[in-house]
């Protein structure tokens, strides 16, 4: 291995990850971040920040490295001369698999090839992971194991922890990416909304670190199949309301119910990513072919054929026999790895687009919205691709019958929008606002299971669900909702329970979110399991009202599971803020209060 610079060691890497998991506070955290990466070299720092933040290969990357348990389990069976059984003992004894690693490490009896001397680095480690990435065909597993089994010989039982840690996604230890970008803030002296710019514009920590290091964050860049951050609109509950906050004529354009979809297209090749920036492009075959058709007009009217490259942004919605169909009916294309054309036929789609980040070799996310709607307009697109349809008005009588025209169609209601606004990746603000009904729906996380009774007997069917308290600030001990061997991470955290479902489902999906859940444990007690907050539920409710049984302070009445929202994430799950901001919406509050 080549000569380094202490500075690049997996041991430091290792030594510093002990560190930030020996504290609770968050800005001590910080400080050992902060005081790590500042004297790495470009190199290390941007691996050394990915792994960190609990990641292998930057976003968007097309590295996997599709190291299952069990050849991590062979891995240190054979390396420790233990046999499967002793290592799954193990397992069980640690419950935690980077502790199983560094136990099995420690016994091993495979003597290093490396000079006893010679430590291994980061950049060392990080080679080895594109190495076992790109393996692949028949003996993949074997090859792969063996390259394991070289990494984990090389490590130290505590290097070989973090390395299975780093493996499995398993870090947890407190230090998340929202930690790393004030990390850096405070290590190289940068603004923090300079970061966090440049984080949402690129999406990828490693190039953010070294453009912060190099003090130009504002050479963040968009690239080709990174997935961006989505702009996030508000919510109003009035056309009224929306009208004497703006002031102005507005762009209104249909709710629709589907999957939030961006799509990369570059050099002909082309991407889909979903709300929660996974690529889902296997699904959706009929949309790549359409989007490498897509033809632009030039101000002559002449075409030129499939010369233009974009990032979009819209809703990719199940439609047939004119009328939209149900979500669910998307979440089974998502289930299938192998998508037909019985499935395309029977479930056919459309992705209506309704903005553009990236147009030709230019970045558009500084342009107004109307600049952006008429470069779309340029775009000729095949189906089953079309443009969003919108209509401009300052009416409160105009923005109604729209609403309710897009009821009678079959969609969600009404998005109105600033048609000067810019395009803010991963912002939640008042440029695009949603008009709702007075009650609609909360997406929440499940945090707690139970097993049902009669024919519900053995399956968990009855979920406590939560929403995030965007307010709570603990000094960052539940920055990253750490799930702890209890409670508490319940009674202190941002997560607030706000009901219980045990509605709304087929006996089918009952199943298959019982195999989920399992896998999620936290805490089994015996009828009631406690999971990691994972699976995001769309939950329909008839009212709010306030209660003592729930962390939040509220409850909902009589809620029903609309669906079960693969396409979202933690971060995607709804605030207190806006469950209180429904509850004094409620006729019945209002009139208490006049």
């Amino acid at each position: 291995m080549e000569n380094q610079s202490n500075d690049d060691r997996f041991s430091l890497f290792v030594e510093t990850c002990e560190k930030i998991r020996s504290t609770t506070k968050k800005n001590e955290k910080i400080d050992i971040i902060s005081n790590y990466i500042t004297n790495l070299d470009e190199t290390s720092l941007s691996i050394a920040v990915l792994f960190l933040s609990g990641r292998v290969f930057p976003i968007g990357s097309t590295r996997t490295l599709n190291i299952g348990f069990s050849t991590i389990m062979e891995s240190l069976s054979e390396i420790a001369m233990l046999d499967i059984k002793d290592i799954q003992n193990i397992h069980l004894k640690h419950g935690d698999i980077g502790a199983m690693a560094e136990h099995a490490v420690s016994k091993k009896h495979v003597i290093s090839l490396f000079n006893q001397q010679e430590k291994i680095s980061l950049s060392y480690v990080y080679h080895q992971f594109k190495k076992i990435a790109n393996i692949s065909g028949s003996g993949s597993n074997k090859n792969k194991k063996n390259l394991l089994k070289g990494l984990l010989i090389a490590c130290s039982p505590l290097e070989s922890k973090y390395l299975i840690k780093i493996i499995t996604g398993e870090m947890r230890m407190g230090s998340v990416e929202g930690l790393v970008e004030i990390a850096l803030s405070r290590g190289f002296d940068r603004e923090l909304q300079y970061i966090r710019e440049a984080m949402l514009i690129s999406g990828d920590i490693s190039q953010v670190a070294v453009l912060a290091k190099k003090n130009i964050l504002h050479n963040a860049i968009m690239r080709p199949f990174v997935p961006v951050s989505f702009m996030l609109a508000d919510v109003m509950f009035s056309a009224e309301e929306i009208i004497n906050y703006y002031n102005k004529p507005l762009i209104c354009e249909y709710k629709y119910d589907g999957i939030r979809l961006q799509m990369h297209k570059f050099d002909n090749k082309v991407q889909l990513f979903s709300r929660n920036l996974v690529d889902i492009t296997y699904a959706f075959p009929e949309l790549v072919k359409a989007a490498t058709e897509s033809t632009i007009r030039t101000p002559d009217t002449t075409t030129i054929h499939n010369q233009v490259d974009f990032i979009l942004d819209g809703e990719l919605i199940a439609f047939k026999n004119d009328k939209p169909l149900h979500f669910q009916e998307l979440q089974k294309r998502l289930r299938r790895k192998n998508v037909t054309e019985d499935i395309t036929t029977d479930i056919p789609i459309y992705y209506i687009v309704y903005d553009i980040m990236y147009f030709k070799d230019n970045q558009v996310l500084k342009k107004s919205l109307l600049d952006r709607k008429n470069i779309l307009s340029t775009i000729s697109f095949k189906k089953p691709i079309i443009n969003s349809s919108y209509k401009i008005s300052d009416s409160i009588e105009q923005i109604i019958a729209i609403f309710n025209e897009s009821k009678d169609i079959g969609h969600e209601g009404l998005v109105v929008k600033d048609p000067l606004s810019q395009y803010h990746p991963g912002k939640r603000g008042r440029y695009w606002m949603k008009l709702k009904k007075e009650l609609d729906t909360i997406d929440a996380v499940i945090v707690i299971a139970e097993y049902g009774h009669g024919k519900r007997a053995g399956v968990l069917s009855d979920y406590t669900f939560a929403v995030i308290d965007e307010e709570y600030d603990d000094d960052g001990n539940n920055q990253n909702l750490n799930l702890n061997d209890n409670d508490n991470y319940l009674k202190n955290s941002r997560l607030k329970t706000i009901g219980k479902a045990y509605s709304g489902l087929t006996d089918k999906e009952i199943d298959e979110m019982t195999e989920r859940l399992r896998d999620i444990i936290v805490e089994d007690n015996g009828n009631r399991i406690l999971v990691k907050p994972e699976i995001v539920l769309e939950v329909a409710f008839d009212t709010i009202q306030k209660s003592d049984r729930h962390n939040s302070g509220f409850a909902l009445r009589f809620p029903r599971i609309k669906n079960i929202r693969t396409d979202k994430s933690l971060k995607d799950i709804d605030t207190l803020q806006k469950v209180r901001q429904i509850y004094k919406n409620q006729v019945y509050v209002k009139h208490k209060e006049i």
